[in-house]
């Protein structure tokens, strides 16, 4: 420090006192901004939205399932649709056992459908595969409720004969 004409102490190297101030400044604004986001995000509750899985949720359709198995040189194929109790008037299930033909590509080699007025409906079937090919079952299934209906698609394992 030193005294300037009228007596006053200065600090010597004013640069560095403005730096060091400029530099408090951006640190504390720093140490504000980087603890805002992380406060409020710990405050989200528990049933916040996309805190919880989704569960699909159907309003004829009870359950669904399919099966397939490969022994030597036949496939077993067993899918099926449950509809809601004291709602489902009638049932569809079609099994599609397809063949794998390329990297994405799938040929339908045979299928079945069953169709029952009631709560259930299922395919249990046999098909002769080629050795060394890959398989797959893709099942549709439908519900009625009277007029109305709900549908899904979808796939069973992949299994190599």
């Amino acid at each position: 420090m030193r005294r300037n004409k009228k007596g006053k102490t200065v600090p010597q190297d004013l640069f560095v006192f403005l730096v060091l101030g400029l530099l408090a400044a951006v640190l504390a604004l720093c140490l504000t901004l980087g603890t805002a986001p992380a406060a409020s995000a710990a405050a989200l509750p528990q049933s916040a939205p996309g805190s919880q899985d989704i569960t699909p949720y159907f309003l004829y359709i009870k359950g669904q399932d399919c099966i397939l198995d490969i022994s030597g040189r036949t496939a077993y194929i067993n899918a099926w649709v449950s509809g809601q109790t004291s709602v489902a008037t009638k049932c569809k299930v079609r099994a599609e056992l397809q063949e794998k033909s390329g990297t994405y590509a799938w040929t339908t080699v045979d299928f079945w459908t069953d169709q029952q007025n009631g709560t259930w409906a299922e395919v249990d079937e046999t098909a002769a595969v080629t050795s060394g090919k890959t398989y797959r079952v893709k099942v549709t299934v439908t519900v009625w409720a009277g007029s109305q209906s709900e549908s899904q698609t979808f796939y069973s394992d992949e299994v190599e004969a």
